[in-house]
């Protein structure tokens, strides 16, 4: 296995010298995806694999420790996409009107870019859940929702989004959207498990993420050594969380008894409840803050695999689904945390190679479908 990486590696050489910018953002992209295909992994191949985290409901059980571990650290992987989602419109769109794009157009291929990735969940991610009978709105299309919303309202002043983001996020538990039709409240708001019309990650507070994304990502490009004040975010973030879990009343989804019990790291994800974002935020910002400083003077060997996964998540995601999905029906059975860790890895070495080659094709022979697949 190591000798095939370093062979990928090495004709992807040139994938993986990013400015020192797109270093970090890149690398950490990639890591996210990397972590996201473990747990997709895990859906699939994990026996021991707890039960979804809905606010609605009662917390899943924990497991053992690994098992716990396994999905726990994997807490602010959904949270960290709508966040760079956001954080890369603010760098793409200054990097676009800085060549000479106008703004308009700028604008128009924001709007263009979200309707592809709600179609593409739509028609090709959606076409399993489509042979089972329904319909559901989850993470592409979110995003996408939330790239168009961005689009619309990014000249605001940034104190005015950061607000609204900030209340969508911490107010999103007292809304009521009963008298909504259900495909509405589901696109909207209510996370729906059953029916023709389902969803997992509504607009609100998911955009909410993307938009303070926005914000940081428009302030990182005004900063010439973000990491400190991104560092401080999470400490602020840190003592946000502490405050609204050990208090253990509003926003928080599910009940503990000590501390020092899992059940007090246990936290609703359908919809997010605030300590699950809180520690999310702390992840984010010192994930960001770490690996811009690893990445000044160049990307690391350890890290080029994740950078060639993070200059084309899009085409992970999609590619990996359907490899994983395929898989998991051909064998129709699942194992402990040993096998689905080696699949895992097993998956990570085989998308090397299809991601590397997709990125050049991006780069040296661009179309519309690379520019927005």
């Amino acid at each position: 296995m190591q000798s095939v990486s370093s062979n990928i590696l090495a004709k992807a050489g040139d994938v993986v010298t990013p400015s020192a910018r797109q270093g970090y953002v890149d690398a950490f992209r990639g890591l996210l995806i990397a972590h996201m295909a473990l747990d997709h992994a895990s859906l699939m191949f994990n026996a021991g694999r707890a039960g979804e985290e809905l606010a609605a409901g009662a917390a899943p059980a924990s497991g053992d420790l690994l098992q716990f571990l396994t999905r726990f650290t994997g807490v602010p992987v959904a949270p960290a996409f709508f966040f760079m989602a956001g954080f890369m419109v603010a760098l793409t769109s200054a990097s676009r009107e800085q060549r000479g794009l106008p703004h308009a157009e700028v604008t128009r291929r924001l709007i263009l870019r979200g309707l592809v990735l709600i179609a593409v969940d739509a028609l090709v991610m959606g076409l399993p859940r489509a042979a089972m009978g329904f319909y559901s709105f989850v993470v592409l299309s979110s995003i996408g929702a939330a790239i168009i919303l961005l689009a619309l309202v990014r000249d605001a002043p940034g104190k005015v989004l950061l607000g609204a983001a900030i209340a969508m996020l911490a107010l999103h538990p007292l809304l009521d959207v009963s008298a909504l039709p259900l495909p509405l409240r589901a696109v909207l708001y209510e996370p729906v498990r059953s029916g023709a019309f389902r969803s997992l990650y509504p607009v609100v507070p998911w955009a909410g993420i993307a938009v303070v994304g926005f914000v940081v990502g428009r302030g990182a490009l005004q900063r010439r050594e973000p990491a400190r004040f991104w560092l401080g975010l999470a400490g602020a973030c840190l003592a946000l969380f502490l405050a609204i879990r050990l208090n253990g009343g509003y926003g928080n989804a599910y009940a503990y008894t000590k501390v020092d019990s899992l059940a007090f790291w246990t936290f609703a994800k359908y919809p997010p409840d605030l300590p699950f974002l809180a520690w999310s935020f702390v992840a984010i910002f010192a994930g960001l803050a770490v690996l811009w400083w690893v990445t000044r003077s160049g990307v690391p060997l350890w890290l080029r695999p994740f950078v060639i996964f993070g200059r084309v998540p899009f085409f992970f995601y999609v590619v990996h689904f359907y490899v994983l999905g395929i898989a998991a029906a051909a064998v129709h059975t699942k194992w402990g945390l040993a096998p689905t860790y080696l699949i895992w890895l097993l998956l990570l070495v085989l998308m090397l190679w299809p991601c590397a080659w997709y990125y050049r094709k991006k780069r040296d022979r661009p179309n519309w479908v690379t520019r927005y697949f």
